[in-house]
């Protein structure tokens, strides 16, 4: 049983890999995505810094990271 279930997952791992090996974004696609993240980096610190806005800082900081996120697995 335990072999069966160790193989069953072993394919479940791979044909995951292969999927998301598929599904990359085009270059110009990630470009735009890494503008973004460097906008939405721009914007975080410029409310922190000058307008003492921590939600919206906060807000865009996030957005940031989402963005971050996406490229790392869609564009890396």
């Amino acid at each position: 049983m335990k072999k069966i279930l160790l193989t069953t997952l072993l394919l479940i791992l791979s044909c995951n890999t292969l999927i998301a090996d598929e599904k990359k974004y085009d270059h110009m696609t990630c470009g735009q995505i890494y503008v973004a993240v460097g906008y939405f980096l721009k914007e975080a610190d410029e409310h922190w810094k000058k307008t003492k806005n921590e939600e919206k800082a906060l807000e865009y900081s996030q957005a940031a990271a989402n963005y971050s996120t996406v490229y790392q697995t869609f564009c890396k």
